[in-house]
This record gives structure tokens, sequence and C-alpha cells, in this order.
């Protein structure tokens, strides 16, 4: 070693957790002229607090001419880069060389082979091996622990990324093979090896869509990692390699960080919080991790956000003329990113550079920006709300990143079908011209009358195909029921005039565009209806336009049959009547509309066209899963007949397995979760807990399949919150309170997501308060009480403001059920002499509720609440304990006990 390597002096600090330092200052050194790097270093580190650090560095700077011969050992090519990405850096004092690893080619690990060394990181030598042992060709890069390196620290970070590489089976994130231990006690992990280039080098000479669609592979990649509960926290272009054939994959999870539902910030091992090594990327880093705070799913959207920016630009947008990892982070914190587009051509941005600035100005401006928010909560909810807005940008749709104003959505809806809107403009022109020529014929002959006709149907065919076809499209848009509904009553306007030009009669032209105006009132109906769907909300509204839809219907019924859109809009509103008809406390006379609505279908099916009978198929197939509804149903008025409601969604189930799976059909994905979602609810309502998880899983897995397809509907993305927050409740009875809480949070996120992307004055606003009754209890159960409270509280909020529309003892039982929640959270806040007062508060409210008949539910949120008293009033202990055990038997009674209930009765003593 030359005599410059610094001496082994023990370091102040364990190489363990000061290495990600480490590695960046090393990084950083290996960009200056070899002659330089040392002076370099010391010039960074200079003080005494950093004297461990800079040694550490110089010596890795010394073992790293010793192993290269002078020769840049990380300017290896891509190509051979591995999985963990292990060969982008050294870090750690106990750095082995090159030679070492040399020695081992030849050496057997496990069912491995060692071909040759690549690199070595801060833990452990990589290698490229192949599969030695006859099962199958392969070939593979090891990570093997270094010698030396064998602290408990080290050992349990080398044994995280192997157990987060385990956690994750994805095309585009290099997976684990295999793991176990060489002949001299060290442990190894295989690795996919990847043979690639970095993605920003991939991308360079791309086309934004190309280059979007690599980035888009690695948001699926992240979204994945998140799924299983890991973030990744070093997202950068070296760590992300795109193959010859164009696929990427995410490598290098070697400080990924679990996100387990049940641990709080700060706690033992947490390596994250302030105070603590801070590891990552400066200019790839959130602000939150330099500022040492506790990282989320966020930090990956912020990282995503910087590795988008430099992809589309060719520069970072913070930190640009940083020469040491301090400014760069510093310039995280400080520097607001510039709007993409506003970029100046004097950063040598390339001659394509005007171009790709007209391309960037928009919605890409808006969306970078978007993700790299200072603040976490301002940036995307989740990885697959930012992928989502990428992929609506290169569809033509509007994203989220964007406000969703009319002009926006219109101008996004013409721009995506400029022939059919210009189709319709013609037709627009032609009808002012063609309706004044009807006029001015009508007195000059039969055959000048009929061919104003032709052109009257010619229009209404456009008319239909561009606004009533194309025009859907905006409707499960952010923002864009309100603008269809505006369109919808517009449309109205000129087909009565239309209609009342071609004539009143029941046949011919006359009929059709009855027709027409029974689709418009239909759908206007359909978005405005108070189901739990997505919805304006505007219930009498709805039933109004529903009964004329249904009045017009019916007087066309016989011309019109035949044509499956007509027929599928006309049951719609026949169930928007019956939705009516259960608000009014109705369900028996709901349940004849159903069935008017099943024997319109039974009808249309052999008039229908054989191309369109499946899309009669799937509206029976919803009509049936609401029929079941109607017979059995938790939070609305229904018959309470539970098996009947069971055999109904049966028969749905049946009829969409005979259909079968259809690619790219949302529709297909909604209506069985829906049924699942259904029959879960029933199931639990009859205490079959282990069945009803299984129906709720499946009905979100549908769900998030549905979203897949259509990542931007907002009915889609309702239906997730709604089948999350069933499972959270179905997982909390059980229970299995960690499952739960994921379950609630998924709701949570994507109800947030609603309510921000669809404008003020939307039914998520009051739908949030809902989620929080169920996301609060998760919390609660899960020991997390500081981010309970304000959950807790809001659903508190929204039960009151429901009460004083309409006061109900239902409204009022479960305010003081949910009080229980808010005590428990006050309690393990440290406040518990509110939690107390507010707890016998509620009991004393629930004990009255209780005396009633049949009142079940008050008797079970009564020992849920007696029982808490025995806990934290040990005088009178033996007291409440026997309350609860009453309540609880009074219960059992009636129906008996099972999941939670049954546990905490036994707790008490109790047995079933």
């Amino acid at each position: 070693m030359p005599s410059s390597a610094p001496s082994s002096a023990p370091s102040s600090k364990p190489v363990s957790s000061a290495w990600p330092a480490i590695k960046a200052l090393f990084e950083r050194a290996l960009e200056q002229p070899q002659a330089q790097r040392e002076a370099w270093v010391r010039d960074q580190a200079a003080s005494d607090a950093d004297a461990s650090l800079r040694d550490e560095v110089l010596s890795l700077l010394a073992h790293h001419r010793d192993a290269t011969g002078g020769s840049e050992f990380l300017a290896e090519s891509a190509a051979q880069s591995l999985a963990g990405g292990a060969a982008q850096s050294l870090a750690g004092g106990a750095a082995q060389s090159l030679a070492d690893g040399a020695a081992r080619r030849g050496q057997r690990l496990g069912a491995w082979e060692v071909v040759r060394p690549l690199g070595a990181g801060g833990m452990g030598e990589v290698f490229e091996a192949r599969r030695a042992d006859g099962q199958y060709q392969g070939r593979a890069a090891i990570k093997l622990l270094k010698r030396g390196m064998d602290s408990v620290a080290v050992l349990q970070r080398f044994a995280q990324e192997r157990q987060a590489l385990a956690r994750l089976q994805h095309p585009h994130i290099a997976g684990l093979l295999d793991a176990g231990l060489s002949a001299d006690g060290l442990p190894f992990f295989v690795m996919e090896y990847v043979d690639g280039q970095p993605l920003d080098l991939a991308a360079a000479k791309l086309p934004v869509e190309a280059r979007l669609a690599l980035f888009l592979q690695l948001t699926d990649a992240v979204e994945h990692a998140h799924r299983a509960l890991l973030v990744h926290r070093d997202l950068k272009p070296g760590n992300v390699l795109v193959t010859p054939e164009g696929q990427v994959k995410l490598l290098d999870f070697g400080i990924a960080k679990a996100l387990d539902p049940l641990e709080g910030s700060g706690g033992v091992g947490d390596d994250t919080t302030v105070g603590s090594a801070r590891p990552f990327t400066p200019n790839y880093a959130s602000p939150e991790q330099v500022r040492g705070e506790p990282v989320t799913t966020s930090t990956d959207i912020y990282s995503l956000g910087v590795l988008l920016y430099q992809l589309l630009t060719g520069v970072r947008p913070t930190g640009r003329r940083a020469t040491t990892p301090a400014e760069a982070a510093r310039s995280v914190l400080d520097e607001t990113p510039t709007r993409p587009s506003g970029l100046s051509e004097d950063l040598g941005l390339g001659p394509d550079w005007p171009s790709t600035r007209k391309r960037l100005s928009g919605d890409l401006d808006n969306i970078l920006l978007k993700a790299l928010e200072k603040t976490p909560a301002r940036r995307y909810a989740s990885v697959e709300a930012f992928g989502a807005d990428l992929r609506a940008h290169l569809a033509g749709y509007p994203v989220s990143a964007h406000a969703p104003s009319r002009g926006y959505l219109l101008g996004k809806f013409v721009r995506r079908n400029r022939l059919p809107v210009g189709l319709g403009l013609l037709a627009v022109l032609a009808l002012l011209g063609g309706a004044a020529a009807a006029t001015w014929q009508a007195h000059e002959a039969a055959r000048a009358r009929d061919e104003a006709q032709a052109h009257l149907a010619r229009i209404r065919n456009i008319t239909r195909e561009v606004v009533l076809r194309h025009g859907d499209a905006i409707t499960h848009l952010p923002g864009g029921l309100k603008v269809k509904e505006s369109l919808l009553k517009d449309l109205l306007k000129h087909l009565e005039q239309l209609a009342a030009e071609g004539g009143q009669d029941s046949s011919g032209q006359g009929s059709a565009w009855q027709a027409d105006i029974a689709t418009v009132y239909a759908r206007l109906a359909d978005i405005e209806a108070d189901d739990n769907g997505a919805s304006l909300n505007k219930g009498a509204e709805a039933r109004e336009f529903a009964d004329r839809a249904v009045s017009l219907a019916e007087r066309v019924w016989l011309q019109q049959r035949g044509d499956a859109d007509f027929v599928g809009l006309y049951v719609q509103a026949l169930q928007v009547q019956a939705l009516g008809l259960r608000a009014a406390k109705k369900p028996a006379e709901a349940v004849q509309l159903m069935e008017k609505a099943l024997a319109r279908l039974d009808e249309a099916d052999a008039a229908v066209p054989a191309d369109k009978r499946r899309a009669l198929q799937l509206t029976r197939a919803a009509a049936l899963l609401r029929m079941g509804l109607f017979y059995d149903n938790q939070t609305n008025a229904s018959l309470n007949k539970p098996e009947l409601g069971l055999q109904w969604l049966a028969k749905g189930e049946a009829l969409l397995d005979q259909l079968g799976q259809a690619a790219k059909e949302p529709q297909w994905h909604e209506i069985s979760a829906s049924l699942y979602g259904a029959r879960a609810l029933t199931l639990a309502r009859v205490n079959k807990l282990a069945e009803a998880r299984v129906q709720a899983e499946a009905a979100v897995a549908s769900r998030q399949a549905a979203a897949a397809l259509a990542p931007n509907n907002t009915a889609v993305i309702d239906g997730v919150v709604s089948e999350a927050a069933n499972l959270g409740v179905i997982l909390l009875r059980q229970p299995d309170v960690a499952a739960a809480l994921l379950a609630t949070q998924l709701s949570w996120t994507q109800c947030e997501r609603l309510v921000r992307e669809a404008g003020p004055g939307n039914k998520w606003e009051a739908d949030l308060p809902r989620v929080a009754l169920h996301h609060g209890r998760a919390l609660v159960e899960n020991q997390r009480y500081a981010e309970a409270l304000p959950v807790v509280k809001l659903a508190l909020d929204g039960l009151a403001a429901r009460a004083a529309k309409q006061p109900s003892p239902y409204l009022a039982r479960l305010q003081a059920w949910q009080n229980l929640y808010l005590a428990r959270a006050l309690h393990g806040s440290g406040q518990a002499a509110p939690a107390l007062a507010l707890l016998h508060q509620s009991v004393t409210v629930l004990m009255p509720m209780a005396e009633a008949e049949k009142a079940r539910d008050a008797l079970l949120n009564l020992g849920e609440g007696q029982a808490l008293l025995a806990q934290w009033e040990p005088a009178q202990r033996t007291q409440w304990q026997a309350q609860a055990k009453r309540s609880y038997q009074r219960a059992h009674a009636i129906t008996a006990l099972a999941g939670d209930h049954a546990q905490r009765y036994q707790a008490l003593g109790g047995v079933l």
C-alpha cells in the first residue's frame, strides 16, 4: 500500500452505521482528477469530527488504486453491473482488494461456481457466477459478505437486503435466486444477473414518449415494492439498469426500509431518525431524508421525481452547482425546482431542447413539480397515482396534477377525439342549415321533407356517437362528472328540439329521438344518484331524471329493445328508481322494480344483435347483484333475508363465470368485485368471518385489477375505497388488526385522492369521515394512538353532521361507540383523565340503548366500554368485569358471539 495511505486507527463511529456517508464521499472523490483526490477528501472532511470518515475514504482510495492498478474500477461498463448495486461503489474500511476476490474464481458457493469478481460494496464482494450443479444453465451475481465485516450490525443489514429481495417478485426488479453460507462461513445470496445500462444513459437519445415508457416500468417496480411494504430509499440512475431488450431492472435494496404497520417511527433499529445514520444519495434524496426524519413511500416518490426530471431534461431539479455532497443535500432543502420547460438553454441541454421544452410544457411540468413537492403530503399519494398521471398524459387524458377546469377537460377531450369532434362540429353546422332548410321546404314537396328527415337522422347518429358514447370518457375523470352533467343538460335542449322537428309518433325517427332523450335522462340520473358509487350525490334530481327516462323508454320499448345501449340505460334508470324506493325504506317495492328490469332484459336478449349480447349480459349480472343487495344489506334498508340475498349473488357470479373475463374490460372486474364484496358483508353479518375475509380479499383484488385497466376512472377508484374499507371492517372483526390497518390505509389513501382530484363539493368529502370510522379503529387497535386521534375526530365530526341533518338512534349509538376509540387514543397518547371521563360518558349513553329489545349492537358496544373501564379502574375491576360479561351474554343470547366479540368475552373469563 502506498505510504500516503492512512493508518488503521480505530474509528469513532462504527463503519456499519457510517458507511452511507463514506460511500457518498468516496463516489464524489472518484469524480475528481486522480492526482487531486486525496487533497480533495482532506479539504471536504477537514474537521476533527470528520476525521474518521476522512480516514476511511482515504483508505478506500488506496485500496482502489491497489485493486485496479490505477485504472478506474468504477468505470467498468454497466454491462458488468449487477443486482443489488454492489458494483457501483466501495465503502467501509474493511474493503477487500479485487486480488482477494480473484482468488475465489472457480470456488463453489452452494450450487453456484464463481466465474470472476465484479466489484466490492460496503458490506460484500460481488461475483459473476454460473450454475454448477447441472440442474440448468444459469448466469447470476453473488453477493458475499466480506471478511472482517461480520459484526452484528453488518450481519443484520446484509440479512435485511436478502430479506427485502426475497419479498419481491416482479419482472422489473432483479430477483433473489438463492442464499447460503460459504465454506468459510460467510453468508451470501445469489441474484439475477443484469446486463444493461444505467437508466439515464439508456434513455439519453430516446424520444420523450419512450423515456416515459421506461420510467413507467420503474414505477411499476417501485409500486410493487411498496405493496410488499418496502421503501427503496436509494433510487438513482445507477440503481436502475435497462437491458438491451428495453427492460428496466431495479437494483440495490441494501438500504431498503420495511414498513411495519405495528412499528412506530424512531424505534430501536430505525436508522432514519434524526441523530442516526442517514443512508441516501444527496442528489436524489428527499427533503425528509436530508433532515433525518422517518421515511415513507413518499420518499421514493420524490426520488422518482428527481429521476424523471433528469430523464426528460438531462439535468437534476436542484443542486446543479453543488460540488460537495453537503451542498447537494442543502440544495434539496433550500432550492425550488425550476419548472422543466422553463430551464435555460445555457445549461447545455442539447440541440433538441426547444422541441423538448414544448413537449414538457403543461402536464409534464405539473406532474414533475407535484412529485417534487418539499412537503410529502403535497406529493402524489402513491407511486400508482404518479404512474397513473403519466399514463393519462400519454393517452391524452386529463391529469390530477392539473386543476380540473372545464376548459382543460374539454380541451383534452377534443385533442383526444379530433376526428369525431370535428364531425360533430360539422354536424352542428349542418344542423343549423338543415333545420332551416327543413322549415323552408316543409311546404314544397314530400321529397324535400324526406331528405330533411334523412339529414336529421345523420345528424342524430353523429351526435349520439360524439356526445353520448365518446363523452363517457369525461365522466370518470377527476372533476369530469360536473362537466358531463353540464354537457348532457345542454344536449337535452337540442335533442328535444330535434325530436319536435322529427315528429312525435312512436315509430321511425320520432321513436329514435325519444329513445335518445330517454338515454340522456338515464345518464343524468346515473351520475347524480346518491348511491355509494361515483356520483354527484343529487338524489332528488336523479330520481326525477330517472322517472322521465323510464316514462319515455316505455313509450318506445317495442321499437328500441334491440338497441343494447338503450336497454342498458333504461335498466339503469329503473335501478335509480329502485334506489330511491330503498332510500324511502321501501325495499319490497325496490325488489319489484328490479324484477321488472330483469324481465325487460329477458325480452331484449332475443332482439339485440349477437355482438351486443355480452354487454347485455353484463348489465344482467349487475342487476342480479343489485337484487341481492335489496334482499340483504348491512347499511341500507333491505328485506333482511341474507340467505336469499346470497342466492341472488350466486346467480350473478354464475353468469359472470359463464361470460368469462375479457381482455381490457374493467366492467367485468367491477361487477365481480361488487358481488364478492356484497357476499362478504352478508357472510360477516351471520358471523362467518373466515369465509367473509376470503370474499372481501377477492373483492379488493378485483377492484385493483379494474383500476389497473382504468387508472383514472373515478368510479373504479371509488370501488377500491369501498371494498378496502369493508375488508378492514371484517379483518377487525376476525380479528387480524395488522392486516386490517393495511386495508383501511388503502381505503383512506384512495379516498383522500378522490377528495383532492374531484374539486370542491364532491361526494368523497362526505365519504372520508365514513372511511375514518374504520381507519381510526384500525389505528387504535394497532396502538398508533397519535395518528388515530385526528382520524377518529374526523369520523366523529362526520357522524355529528349526519345526526344534525337527520337524528336517529343508530347515529347516536355510532357516536357513543366511536367515542370509545377516541378515549383509547387519548389514553394511549398520555391523556388519561379526559380519556376516562369520555369513556364514562360513552358507557352512560349506551346503557339505555342496550335495554331496547334486540339491541345487540348496543350491547356489544356497551360490553366493550365496560371491559375497558375494568382495565382503567382497577379498584372497581370486579364490578365492571361482571357488567361487561352480562352485556356480552345478553348479546350472545340474540346471536352467537364470534370473532373479536367472542375474544373480548373470553378475556373477561366468559365461556361460550
